[in-house]
Parts: C-alpha cells; structure tokens; sequence
C-alpha cells in the first residue's frame, strides 16, 4: 500500500552553512550526529522504491510550522537527533504526539533516557544486565572530591559525556589510567561541553553492535535482534584498549564485520541480551544497542540508540546483506513495523 511519508531530518549541510562562522574543530562536532546529504538521498529513493510519496520536511521547526499550515501525513519518518540537550531527540515525538500524528520510531520518554546514559545504565542494571561500574560528575564543585567519588573503580578508567553520540567528546585522552589524567580530562570534558561526565571502568576487549527491531505485542513483527556486526579498528578483531574516537568518524581505521565470526552460542546470547534491553527501554520499531566484551567473554552494556544512523556509509547495509535483503528492503520493513504497531495498539483509538 502506498502512503503519504513525512519525512523528518537534521541536515549537516543546512547546518554547516546556517554556522559557518563558528570553529571548524567545533562546527563538526555540532552536526555530527546530523545526517548528510547522501543519507538523506538514500532513505527517500528507499521509501519511494515502494511507491510511497515522500514529503521532505527537514528539521523540527520546519516540522511546527507544516504542522500549524494544517499538513498532514499517514506517517512520519523521523531521523532527526534535535540541536540541544539531553531531550533534543525527544523534539519530535513528542510534537507528533501532541498533534495525534503517527511516527515511526521510539517516543519521547525512550528517546530522552536514552540520551542520557547514566539513566539508561541505572535502569538497565537493575535488570541484572551487566554495564561498566560508573560515577557520575555533573559540575566543577564536585572535582574537589573526585578521587573519594571514583575509589571504588580501578584504573584503566574512560570518561564520556553524558548525553551525546557519534562519539563526540571522544579522543585518546578519554581513555584514562591514573588521578592526574582522571581530573585533567574531567575538567576539560565539563568545561567543553556544560553537561555530566561519565567516568566508568574500561573494559578491554571486543566491540559489537546489535541492529533491533519490532515491537513487544507484536504478532507480525516481535522483538528481534539482527545479525550482530562487530567493530573491527586498525585491522584488529580483539580491541585491547581501543576504542571508537571522534576522529575515526572521518578516517578509515574503522570497518565492520557482519556476520561475526563467533560460536552460534554467544552470538545467540548477544542477541538475547540485545532484544531484553530493547523491551526494557520500551525501543520501538527499530534501535541499536553497543556492547563490550572482556577476554572471559563477559558482555557489557554500552549504551542503547533508538536512532541509529541509517545511511549506506554505516553498517546497515552490512546488516541487510547478512539477512539476505536489500538496504532498501530494511527501510521499507521499519516503515511495516511502525504501521503495524499504530493498528495493535491502544493509541490507535486514541488518534481518531
């Protein structure tokens, strides 16, 4: 069935020209979540390979004002990550709510617990789900009791922020062993970007990411995760002590194997633990959930992204290819999933 597709998105390039003025080293890391050009390509000729019609909004403002000049959709795809703070992903769903517009993708209250991974860690833990032991610093006073704070964890320690992606505020640096280099990138973290810091036991091994989609409820399309895809850096399967930075957003350091080459008994277990996280959340039609793995193969929660990106670049297609279907397949499916939700489920009699 064909439908009328909204579509919802952050542009670097809008960005990059709408910001020009400001630092190139800074410039990048404010759109880096955003998508480019290519991505946003992509998605429409995948949503328009089905006969969908597809009506380029752009960004949440842009959004608001279509909606105040009375357009409407079947549906909305959205993409866009929001342009500040810890609810910036929650924009949008919360917009369409408002309006009684149906949306594919996860609501405002996933959206925001998961941006912020000191929440989505406490929940996620107290389901028994293995995460790096953490401390949490939200301001400058509490520096001056940061080897108290942090006695409990042993060096290697990383620090990350709080409620960003893409790896932003990721460098060498974050990774970190002793109170000098602790309190030295704690503070610039705090000073850089004005939110909490995360600083969380390091966890030398592997990396891997699980793609999961469909809903709890759903007959047609249960929670399900995908074939894992692992994150291979500098050729090496068995990380050690590195990690996705922001600069190896824009190198070629990174690529990604999909299928992995592990035993069918971990991979199935790194899949049970995906889907469990993914309905603990309360994800909906789709999301990616990252994990470690120590050399005992001890697997940890890193963090869980209901909008992942969905470009060709990243490794969705990898994810297709593994599945036996096309990238444009994929989109298409979450398009399914979403509409399937909207008819099993009590909101449905909410939006007439």
């Amino acid at each position: 069935m064909c439908r009328k597709i909204g579509f919802v998105y952050d542009s670097k390039t809008e960005y990059l020209k709408k910001y020009r003025t400001y630092k190139k080293s800074f410039l990048n890391e404010l759109v880096a979540e955003f998508d480019t050009d290519e991505t946003i390509s992509e998605i429409v000729y995948a949503l328009s390979s089905a006969g969908h019609k597809v009506e380029m909004v752009g960004n949440v403002s842009n959004l608001l004002k279509s909606i105040i000049q009375g357009k409407r959709w079947d549906i909305v795809f959205n993409i866009a990550e929001g342009f500040c703070g810890r609810n910036r992903e929650s924009q949008v769903p919360l917009l369409l709510e408002l309006y009684k517009i149906p949306y594919i993708g996860s609501d405002a209250l996933t959206m925001g617990l998961t941006m912020d991974k000191v929440l989505a860690k406490k929940v996620v833990s107290y389901h028994n789900i293995l995460t790096p032991d953490f401390v949490c610093i939200k301001n400058f006073s509490e520096l001056k009791f940061l080897s108290k704070t942090v006695s409990d964890l042993h060096f290697p320690l990383f620090a990350k922020l709080s409620y960003e992606g893409s790896s932003k505020g990721l460098t060498k640096k974050s990774f970190i062993q002793n109170f000098p280099e602790l309190k030295k990138q704690t503070t610039f973290l705090l000073k850089r970007y004005k939110q909490p810091v995360i600083i969380e036991k390091f966890i030398s091994g592997k990396e891997f990411t699980v793609v999961v989609m469909g809903n709890s409820g759903s007959k047609r399309f249960p929670i399900t995760a995908l074939p894992p895809v692992q994150i291979v850096i500098n050729d090496k399967k068995f990380l050690g002590n590195e990690f996705y930075t922001f600069d190896r957003v824009y190198n070629n350091e990174t690529s990604y194997i999909c299928p992995v080459e592990e035993k069918k008994f971990f991979v199935k277990q790194l899949q049970n633990i995906a889907e469990k996280i993914y309905e603990i959340l309360e994800v909906k039609d789709f999301g990616r959930i990252d994990f470690r793995v120590d050399k005992n193969n001890r697997i940890y929660f890193l963090e869980c992204n209901p909008l992942p990106h969905l470009g060709k670049i990243d490794l969705f297609p990898l994810v297709a290819q593994a599945m036996g279907i096309t990238y444009e397949k994929l989109i298409l499916q979450i398009v399914e999933i979403a509409f399937d939700r909207y008819k099993f489920s009590a909101y449905q009699k909410f939006l007439k």
